[in-house]
Order: structure tokens, then C-alpha cells, then sequence
């Protein structure tokens, strides 16, 4: 009773020189929570993701935001593969540069030159555009690592809300080629690789960590390898600290950077609850460097 009393007196001792509201007992210290992509299937999720990038070659600077709403409802499980359906609730793509300020908003009404033609306002063919997808649905396919296997139905999406502009093949190529490198199959596997392969697919406990690498494609096509540490585990919740190194897909040297961030995970389902990530990147291409500065905020919710 006596050591019991000393230890307890110890405990208070050190909440209040910490500002600790409680002693961590071994048992949490200790615990471990099985780590994988488990979203439900017939349960619905919201993601909300932003990202600000700011660009600087030659002189000039380019400042980014992309923010995505995206609605998910995991609707066939077959073994280790989840299908999610997916569908924008809403869109926002903001740049400034050379003084100019592009706003595309799918929450905004479509703006015409007061003659009702949206056609003769490039902004307003890319706001109808834009709202045009919002709604539609595509599906992603994950399995328990977290790994994108595959994306279909985006591309014909876009495709679709295109043709349906009633417009000629002049102006098709034009929005095609302002926006096809934004939204397609390969872009939306991209956007959701870095919040959904993070899972070691195995029982994780403080103090563990792991390695997972992932490839974007496109015009920057890059490697992505993350090293995660378990700083914390509350409940189900499973806080990460997260380190990346960042390089060009074919092994070149045009592309390097860094990335680092923290994520609060559910690990009942694999829902990222919140992350913030820091990013910092350099590209070399045609005899020119662009640098990059990133940062990203991504938000989950169960329905």
C-alpha cells in the first residue's frame, strides 16, 4: 500500500509539472490494433482534400489551390479487394500568376459574356465542366494495404460531359487539353494513392514502423516512398508521423524532394481521420529548375 501510495503521489507530481491530465498505464503503451484498409461496405464517407502549391522558374511565380469533396460508399467486397463508388460533391481549382487570378468553382453558377454563349468565356466552359462532374460516379478498387489497383470511369466522365457541351471540335480539343491532364483515370489514382497506401496490413503497436512506396504518372510522373512511425495509440485512433523521399519514376534525377506529415487513422476502418503534409520538391527539365512548395490537409468522416 505504501509503494502503491509513492507511486500515485509520483504520478500527480509529474501531471503537474507536464500538464498531463493523466498517467499513461502500461497497458495503453502497449496496446495493438490491427492496421488495414477496412472501409465498411453499405457505410458512406466523406473526404475533403486541399492542396496549396506554390511554383517558382524563371522568374515567375504560381500560386494553387485544389480542394476536392469527395463522397465514397464501399459497395462490393470480393477477397481482399474493396470497390469503392466515388463522386465529387464539389470542386475548387484557384490560381494566381502574372497578376491574373483564375477562379474555377463547381459551386458557382456558370458565367457567359452576357450573351448567354458560355463557349466565348474560356472560365466558363471550365466551370461547366467542372459542375458537370460533380455528381457522377466512378469506381476505385483498393485492397487491404491500401493500394489503388484501379480506377475506371472517370475518363469517361469527362468525355461525356465534353461531348455534351454541344460545342465544335475546336473548342472540344481546347477544354480537352486544358483539363484532361486534371481529371482522368490515372490523375484520381494519384489523388487518392497518398491517403489510402499507408496500411502494413498487420498488428502495429507505439514505437513500429514500415515502408510503402507508390508511382504517379503523368507529366511529373514521380516515386513516392514513406516511412511511418507510430507515434501514438488512443482507442482505435492510431496517430503517424510520416517521411517521404520523393524522385523521378524512371530513376532519373529530374525530379527530388522530401515530405513530411502526421495523420490521425481509425483503425476499426482504415478512415483517415485528418493529415497534414509539408512538401518540398525540385524539377529539373529542359536546362530549367522549378521549385515546389506544398502543402495538404485531408479530412475524413464516416456518414
Amino acid at each position: 500500500m505504501k509503494k502503491l501510495s509513492l507511486l500515485l503521489g509520483a504520478c500527480l507530481i509529474i501531471m503537474t509539472i507536464t500538464g498531463i491530465q493523466s498517467c499513461k498505464t502500461t497497458a495503453k503503451t502497449s496496446a495493438s490494433k490491427m492496421f488495414k484498409f477496412n472501409l465498411e461496405e453499405g457505410k458512406g464517407y466523406d473526404y475533403e482534400m486541399i492542396f496549396d502549391i506554390d511554383t517558382k522558374a524563371g522568374g515567375q511565380n504560381i500560386s494553387m489551390t485544389i480542394a476536392g469533396l469527395y463522397s465514397m460508399n464501399v459497395t462490393a467486397t470480393e477477397g481482399n479487394v474493396k470497390s469503392v463508388t466515388t463522386a465529387y460533391k464539389s470542386l475548387r481549382m484557384n490560381m494566381k500568376m502574372m497578376g491574373m487570378e483564375i477562379d474555377i468553382d463547381s459551386d458557382k453558377p456558370v458565367q457567359d459574356n452576357g450573351d448567354g454563349d458560355v463557349t466565348k468565356n474560356p472560365i466558363g466552359m471550365m466551370n461547366k465542366v467542372i459542375g458537370g462532374i460533380v455528381g457522377k460516379k466512378f469506381i476505385i478498387k483498393v485492397d487491404e494495404e491500401g493500394k489503388v489497383l484501379e480506377v475506371t470511369g472517370f475518363d469517361k466522365i469527362f468525355t461525356d460531359m465534353v461531348d455534351s457541351m454541344g460545342v465544335d471540335e475546336d473548342v472540344k480539343k481546347q477544354v480537352t487539353a486544358s483539363m484532361k491532364e486534371q481529371f482522368n483515370d490515372q490523375s484520381i489514382k494519384d489523388q487518392f494513392a497518398q491517403v489510402f497506401t499507408i496500411f502494413p496490413n498487420k498488428e502495429i503497436k507505439v514505437g513500429d514502423s514500415w515502408e510503402k512506396s507508390y508511382a504517379t504518372g503523368g507529366k511529373m510522373a514521380a516515386k513516392f516512398t514513406t516511412t511511418y512511425n507510430v507515434k501514438d495509440i488512443e482507442g482505435d485512433h492510431v496517430t503517424l508521423t510520416t517521411n517521404t523521399k520523393i524522385s523521378s519514376n524512371d530513376g532519373g534525377g529530374g525530379i527530388s524532394g522530401t515530405q513530411t506529415g502526421n495523420m490521425l487513422v481509425d483503425s476499426k476502418t482504415g478512415l483517415m481521420i485528418n493529415a497534414t503534409y509539408d512538401q518540398q520538391l525540385e524539377v529539373k527539365a529542359e536546362g530549367q529548375t522549378v521549385e515546389v512548395t506544398g502543402k495538404g490537409k485531408i479530412k475524413g468522416k464516416a456518414n
